[in-house]
């Protein structure tokens, strides 16, 4: 496991248990964790990727899907040590191009060798969009696709569903929803193209935004 130096340890991420936030997003009042699972399965199916970064990996949710024989170098990026080392344990055998990478995608330190595809699911809500993009760019090779999940926000339920995993509420203060409209300005503004949107229901009224853009 690579450490880039994160040096945040007053970041909630930091403070949140593996166990409390696999269960949270994991219940069927949240079910967030199945949604970005299946986002990520369908990526991989349409686009086939022979390198993959995973932005904000937390513990290797979605990883059960990916093929090894097809994609060769796996990177898991997140800034939780805890979490990677929960994920390298489960799919250290199974994925043998697999890297894992202790860091800050909006630290201005942050590299990665290209990749043909990068997935970042709830991500943006919680780091600066602008530096995170910019860096998440260095690290596609030309025509790699960049899957984004963005939450949006619902009238029904707060940004963080409360639910008996209370450490998870830590987030709330640090929560900022990213509209659609500004993530694809500053996406192109990293040159990264838009291909397809759309988005996906949840529970309690709040829906994910799935955004796919190409690097040009």
């Amino acid at each position: 496991m690579m450490n880039q130096g994160t040096c945040q340890e007053q970041n909630p991420w930091l403070k949140i248990p593996a166990w409390d936030y696999e269960s949270h997003m994991a219940l069927p009042d949240v079910a967030q964790a199945q949604a970005l699972a299946r986002i990520m399965a369908d990526a991989l199916e349409e686009h086939a990727p022979s390198s993959l970064a995973v932005i904000g990996c937390a513990t290797g949710n979605g990883f059960e899907h990916i093929d090894g024989n097809r994609t060769r170098r796996v990177v898991g990026v997140d800034l939780n040590p805890a979490y990677l080392s929960v994920l390298e344990k489960r799919f250290k055998d199974k994925l043998s191009g697999l890297e894992l990478i202790e860091a800050d995608v909006a630290a201005p330190e942050f590299r990665i060798d290209p990749v043909s595809m990068v997935v970042a699911g709830l991500l943006f809500e919680y780091v600066d969009v602008t530096a995170a993009l910019r860096n998440i760019a260095k690290s596609m090779s030309t025509g790699a696709m960049l899957i984004a999940i963005l939450q949006l926000p619902s009238a029904e339920s707060a940004p963080v569903t409360q639910t008996p995993f209370k450490s998870l509420e830590q987030l709330a203060p640090i929560m900022n929803l990213v509209p659609p409209s500004e993530f694809a300005m500053k996406c192109g503004e990293a040159g990264l193209q838009a291909i397809n949107t759309k988005e996906r229901p949840l529970k309690k009224g709040k829906a994910l935004f799935v955004g796919i853009y190409r690097k040009i």
